[in-house]
């Protein structure tokens, strides 16, 4: 499970609306002065996420959750987003060429036809029945710390 903190923004029947900040990698080592990443990354503001998470806790705004994403999820996002559409890519470029025995013109219009059809069925097939759990669930609440001085 892929963990992160949130915090209740508004409270609505059956679920919450989160937000998150993103976080970037970099600023923790000590060439993030002299690195190009660490240097774009102080120029880019940070941003905030915000979405609808379903739940029957009772929550309160301003409070914090853990939220969490399966870790299945997140990979089989990727293999359908990213993989998918590049295999029928070079799929379409192999057939024109190849099996059809066309130009490189034909390559081009060929991984161009495959990738789009990619595209197109891993839109599919995340939005349909049998698509990825995308949503995130609320895995508690975060408990606060008391200092008793």
């Amino acid at each position: 499970m892929i963990e992160e903190v949130a915090t209740v923004s508004a409270v609505y029947e059956g679920g919450v609306e989160v937000v998150c900040f993103s976080k970037s990698a970099c600023g923790q080592c000590q060439q993030n002065s002299q690195c190009g990443t660490g240097i774009v990354s102080k120029a880019l503001p940070g941003r905030d996420h915000r979405f609808v998470v379903s739940t029957d806790l009772p929550l309160t705004v301003n409070q914090q959750v853990r939220i969490g994403i399966p870790e299945r999820s997140l990979i089989g996002s990727a293999i359908v987003v990213y993989l998918f559409p590049l295999l029928l890519l070079l799929g379409g470029a192999l057939l024109a060429s190849v099996g059809l025995g066309m130009g490189d013109g034909g390559t081009l219009l060929g991984a161009g036809v495959g990738g789009v059809i990619g595209f197109l069925l891993a839109s599919g097939y995340a939005k349909g029945k049998h698509g990825l759990q995308t949503e995130p669930i609320i895995i508690s609440p975060v408990l606060n710390v008391v200092n008793l001085d």
